[in-house]
């Protein structure tokens, strides 16, 4: 740490001039030299000692720092030293012993102080005047490099809601008499069914690839036990005659196809629904009597005695002895090379989710945004289609264009997690990073992983450690790198920045910690580096204080020319 003259150094050293009353102190300085914006706040410490006998017994000094920056002057807490006969307020310093003294202070940073001096004004009030006695610089500063936050912000992609397999089922049920197996397509429920066993027939007619065929054979509950389960057996046969039948005179083959059947046996819990449901007055009179009958055998007979008295019941009755037949078929698809192809080709034969699909296909990213700008022509109701493409903007850096796109997706179905992020990370980009973290914040709660995100909030709020953490999901990451150094791990930053890609980024931040280990060749060589990568940081350079050590170096002064 570099060691300034402080305030009462200055003060002290113009008394014994003045009066010959008055000694130097055995130890000064300030603490961090150059200052440091950590989290946006600015705080330092200065410590002295003031030795025996070097204080006047009836002086007063007010001490007033204040920081001179490029377009303002910020005034900072005043500190009063008196010595032990002055009257009125202000630290006592003893003259026999002297007195160590602290001065403590914290600012809020911003941006144009970065170039900035703190100094001090020292007047003496003895006597009741205002005596000047030092204007003085006592401190270089503001080192930011805390702030120098990479855009490596997650942006998030809207799922295409694309099926590589989509399985389409289509459903129908034969009725069967009481008592009875075999297939009668007269009986009346089997007529009313005809329409939905015609679309069974039309589905199947489009002879896509069938999966399996499910079927459930049932049997009423009023039958006898080991009858009701045969019964469900047999109907399950009959089923699956008709429909095998049916799927090899549509196909004309003999491909074998995967037909499940499920005897149930007798559907009670189905009856006691449609009762339940049912208009009969002594519906809750019926069940009761059902319910509390001691075994299978007494309430398959009272069930067998309410079909005499209730009509309903039969009615219900009926429409249980049945078998469902559910054919599932998978739906055809475009291979991805022809998806990819009339994507950039025919996008307009596309469906929204193949568009949305056909671009994760690819890794370019002006190929991606494009096939997202076809998506949101051909489908402009599309919120997954503006958000994408917002987030394709932003990773090539048209935040203007990806703000627009966003406005639209949240003005088409506001408040998804997607849009959200995105938002946040554009905030974060503009340095609005209140706004961020409110978004980030709506993200995470609708389920969207935002650690690292986040990391790049605490890590411009000043918490380094919680910083580091977010950003360890990644190995090799610029942000990682930039918190390990700001928790004092030097090595660990650097052997994070030498597998990461380079940039003039990562060059300056190498640059950063050789000046901080003392290493010249480290600042030199990649300094240049980064300003061969990004020209601007040659001037930005020029007032880092982090090469504060470095400002006579011919080296260092040739590569800032």
């Amino acid at each position: 740490m570099r060691n300034f003259k402080t305030l009462l150094v200055i003060m002290l050293a113009l008394f014994v001039a003045s009066c010959g009353s008055l000694k130097m102190p055995d130890q000064y300085h300030v603490n961090p030299s150059p200052l440091v914006n950590k989290g946006g706040k600015v705080s330092f410490t200065v410590n002295d000692t003031i030795p025996a006998k070097g204080f006047p017994k009836k002086e007063i000094v007010k001490v007033e720092p204040y920081l001179k920056y490029d377009g303002g002057t910020l005034a900072l807490k005043p500190m009063l030293l008196k010595g032990e006969k002055a009257e009125g307020e202000g630290t006592v310093i003893n003259f026999k012993t002297g007195s160590p003294i602290t001065y403590s202070d914290v600012f809020d940073y911003k941006p144009a102080m970065q170039s900035s001096e703190l100094w001090v004004k020292v007047t003496s009030l003895k006597g009741g005047k205002n005596t000047p006695v030092a204007d003085v610089k006592v401190a270089d500063g503001i080192i930011i490099t805390s702030t120098r936050v990479g855009h490596g912000e997650n942006v998030q992609l809207a799922p295409s809601m694309y099926e590589k397999v989509t399985i389409v089922s289509k459903a129908a049920k034969l009725y069967f008499a009481y008592d009875k197996s075999n297939l009668n397509l007269g009986l009346k429920l089997n007529k009313e069914a005809k329409s939905d066993r015609d679309s069974l027939m039309k589905f199947i007619g489009k002879k896509w690839k069938i999966k399996d065929v499910n079927i459930n054979a049932w049997a009423s509950p009023e039958g006898e036990l080991t009858l009701n389960q045969q019964l469900s057996d047999e109907r399950g046969v009959t089923a699956k005659k008709f429909i095998a039948k049916k799927i090899a005179k549509i196909f004309k083959s003999k491909e074998e196809v995967d037909i499940n059947v499920v005897a149930k046996g007798a559907d009670y819990d189905g009856f006691m629904k449609a009762l339940n449901a049912s208009n009969i007055a002594d519906k809750n009179k019926i069940a009761n009597v059902i319910k509390s009958q001691a075994d299978r055998l007494q309430r398959e007979q009272q069930i067998r005695n309410m079909t005499v008295i209730y009509k309903e019941v039969e009615d219900m009755l009926s429409v249980l002895r049945r078998a469902e037949i559910k054919v599932n078929c998978f739906e055809p698809k475009r291979t991805d090379e022809q998806i990819a192809t009339l994507s950039t080709t025919y996008p307009d034969s596309l469906s929204s989710k193949e568009l949305l699909y056909a671009a994760t296909l690819t890794e370019d990213l002006n190929t991606q945004l494009a096939i997202y700008k076809s998506a949101i022509k051909n489908f402009n109701d599309n919120w997954r289609a503006y958000n994408n493409a917002a987030a394709v903007d932003i990773k090539l850096g048209n935040t203007e264009e990806a703000a627009k796109l966003l406005e639209k997706a949240n003005a088409i179905k506001a408040g998804q997690a997607e849009v959200e992020n995105n938002l946040g990370v554009l905030a974060a980009w503009n340095k609005d990073f209140v706004a961020a973290q409110k978004y980030y914040q709506t993200a995470q709660a609708a389920g969207v992983n935002e650690a690292y995100n986040m990391g790049v909030i605490k890590m411009m709020n000043g918490d380094y450690p919680a910083a580091e953490k977010a950003f360890s999901s990644k190995k090799c990451d610029y942000n990682l790198a930039l918190a390990q150094l700001e928790n004092g791990k030097t090595a660990d930053a650097t052997k994070t920045l030498d597998c990461a890609s380079k940039s003039g980024e990562v060059y300056y931040l190498l640059a950063v910690i050789g000046a901080r280990t003392n290493n010249t060749s480290m600042v030199i060589d990649n300094l240049k580096n980064a300003i061969n990568a990004v020209p601007a940081y040659k001037n930005e350079a020029k007032k880092d204080k982090e090469f504060i050590n470095f400002l006579n170096n011919s080296d260092f002064k040739d590569l800032l020319k």
